[in-house]
């Protein structure tokens, strides 16, 4: 495009076109590359008078398509120029009436229709573009030219009244459900207008608003509460997702039945109430479909394995203290054959165990379909090194009346001593990494010693080959550090020898010791490497020193905190797993197995089911960790 003709369009210099001898069509309909003409970019700017000037002596550009196939009209709706869009038009209307389309007389009829409902490359119309950019009198305005615009959709499905719906516009919404039933409601992935306007009614600032559209849409179009899109999700699965309660109940006043409908993975909107942790919502769904409460998923589960895998303690909570129909959930199993204290056992979640357990209706002896009883499943999940959480969980399991499945007590033995030789493994894989690092520090701590910073004394006498840093304070405190250091990582390697060994309690304690002084070691050669810097550096720079010091102490602790920093679990993982006589010492000091066994025995009930429970005995190690192999030993070291 000739340069002063864009800069005319865009700066809307009228008088350019108007009174310039000598422009004819063929200068006026000069494209940019992105295939804008002078119309197009002047319907983007608003520059009202060079539109007019244009649409008078080359009105053929009303109808020319960009690269992308927008039209001028396309680029005045979303800009939101209404003048202009009206200048469009009325412009289209005088064409209707055969006015000649350029100097050289010729003619054409283009129906003002026409030209409003014509999509770009991706199906938008003006008024699609007038919703995006939220322009209302724009919609107004094409709306009451073209109606049969709020019917149409574009190549990805998309109706204007979706994107309406979806942004929050409700104005825009209220005015396209204004002009015909026949409003298309359609949007992405199979989804209606309902869907969005349910999405938007909860957390959104329109959301009052919202509620008034979506039950105008059902007004118009009842359908749209069952409709399933592409994930076979309802309406009434956005709201129940979005906790939103007051929408959920409008929605199941409408239409009930719409309440069963599953997704794709065979939710129906129970088990997002029971997923999200929603009382209210399940009371809600259960007033109006009392049937829910024994739909299943695509996995067997029902609401309440649900709300167990999800740790809601709170729904399974009412479920305990509801009717006697709510209750017989808690033994039911799902294809897999676990009821939902097996799920609890697998989430570790004692909490959600022990009121499961405090139910009598539920019957800890279920098997599943691998013929796992929970404590079978807890047994199984249970780490060899630090076991406590899951040890609790055994013992509750028991003293509720939980037992193994029947089987050798040898086989057990062998599946127990298979996930113990893992966990050698694992300490002997970490022993050899700290052996590396402490090898590295000893070595170059080791070298630091007889290369001084400042280096030797050269001249002849009683000082010669003394360190000439040696009067120093700095140069003292790089001696101490690099020679802790050094005997630091030398016994990390030392202690590290005991890592192998059969004995649980000594191969942890030398990990624990190692990893404790490898701290040492590296904090030790940190200082080393500052004092040392500072002993050199510090007549002449002392800045430099001190930047150094700041490095030095400031890098590994920012690095520690953008590493862990995010995980609240981070130190009690190191608590409860690293050092494990940290953290819960306390509660196994007050925790008695042996007397818990005892107990459990004098029940008849337990006794009579568990014929080998006087096989079982569980009790401490040292340093507070649990070794799984100690669950399995005559009965007889008790006695």
């Amino acid at each position: 495009m000739n340069l002063e003709l864009f800069k005319a369009a865009t700066f809307g210099d009228a008088k350019f076109v108007r009174e310039i001898p000598g422009i004819g069509n063929a200068f006026l309909s000069q494209v940019t590359v992105d295939g804008n003409s002078a119309l197009h970019i002047a319907a983007k700017h608003g520059r009202m008078e060079f539109a007019m000037c244009i649409c008078a002596k080359e009105p053929s550009l009303l109808t020319l398509p960009n690269k992308i196939g927008d039209t001028p009209l396309h680029l005045a709706s979303a800009s939101g120029h209404l003048r202009i869009v009206n200048l469009f038009i009325h412009e289209h209307r005088l064409l209707r009436q055969h006015r000649p389309l350029s100097s050289g007389g010729v003619e054409e009829d283009v129906d003002v229709a026409w030209m409003a409902t014509t999509a770009n490359r991706i199906g938008n119309t003006a008024l699609h573009a007038a919703t995006i950019g939220g322009h209302l009198s724009v919609v107004n305005l094409l709306l009451s030219e073209a109606p049969q615009l709020a019917t149409m959709t574009n190549r990805a499905g998309v109706s204007a009244l979706y994107m309406a719906a979806e942004r929050g516009l409700i104005g825009i919404a209220r005015r396209i459900l204004m002009e015909s039933p026949a409003v298309s409601h359609e949007g992405p992935r199979g989804q209606t207008a309902l869907h969005a306007a349910v999405l938007r009614s909860y957390g959104f600032p329109t959301c009052p608003f919202m509620t008034e559209i979506s039950m105008a849409i059902l007004g118009i179009n009842p359908f749209c509460l069952t409709h399933q899109d592409a994930s076979k999700s309802t309406p009434l699965h956005f709201a129940t997702a979005s906790g939103d309660a007051v929408m959920l109940l409008l929605l199941l006043q409408r239409d009930a039945s719409a309440g069963f409908l599953q997704d794709e993975e065979g939710l129906a909107i129970i088990h997002i109430a029971a997923s999200v942790g929603s009382l209210n919502m399940i009371k809600e769904i259960l007033a109006y479909c009392p049937d829910a409460l024994e739909q299943k998923n695509n996995k067997g589960s029902n609401f309440v394995h649900v709300a167990v895998e999800k740790k809601n303690l709170k729904v399974v909570k009412y479920v305990l203290s509801s009717s006697s129909s709510a209750k017989e959930l808690l033994n039911e199993q799902d294809h897999e054959g676990n009821t939902p204290l097996h799920l609890a056992v697998l989430a570790r979640d004692r909490k959600m165990i022990r009121m499961l357990l405090s139910s009598r209706i539920v019957d800890p002896a279920l098997t599943n379909n691998s013929g796992f009883t929970p404590i079978d499943v807890a047994s199984s999940k249970v780490r060899i090194e630090v076991s406590l959480r899951m040890y609790n969980i055994m013992t509750d399991l028991i003293s509720y009346g939980s037992r193994f499945s029947p089987q050798r007590v040898d086989h057990l033995r062998n599946h127990l001593q298979r996930k113990q030789d893992d966990e050698i493994n694992r300490y002997r894989a970490l022993a050899n990494n700290l052996a590396v690092i402490a090898v590295l520090i000893a070595t170059v701590t080791f070298a630091a010693a007889f290369t001084l910073p400042g280096g030797y004394k050269n001249d002849s006498g009683s000082d010669e080959g003394m360190a000439i840093l040696s009067s120093k304070t700095s140069f003292k405190a790089f001696l101490i550090s690099d020679t802790l250091a050094m005997a630091s990582s030398i016994t990390v390697a030392l202690v590290l020898i005991y890592s192998g060994s059969l004995d649980h309690d000594v191969r942890l304690q030398s990990l624990m010791t190692a990893i404790k002084l490898l701290w040492v070691a590296v904090g030790a050669m940190s200082v080393a490497f500052v004092t040392g810097v500072y002993a050199v550096v510090e007549r002449d720079c002392k800045w430099v020193a001190v930047l150094v010091a700041l490095i030095v102490c400031s890098v590994p602790l920012v690095a520690f905190i953008i590493t862990y920093g995010h995980s609240a679990d981070y130190l009690s993982m190191v608590k409860t797993q690293l050092i494990p006589s940290f953290g819960h010492k306390e509660e196994q000091m007050d925790f008695d197995p042996v007397k818990l066994i005892r107990q459990a025995e004098r029940n008849d009930e337990f006794m009579a089911g568990t014929p080998n429970i006087r096989r079982l005995q569980m009790k401490f190690v040292k340093f507070q960790t649990v070794d799984v192999m100690d669950f399995i030993t005559p009965v007889s070291s008790l006695t």
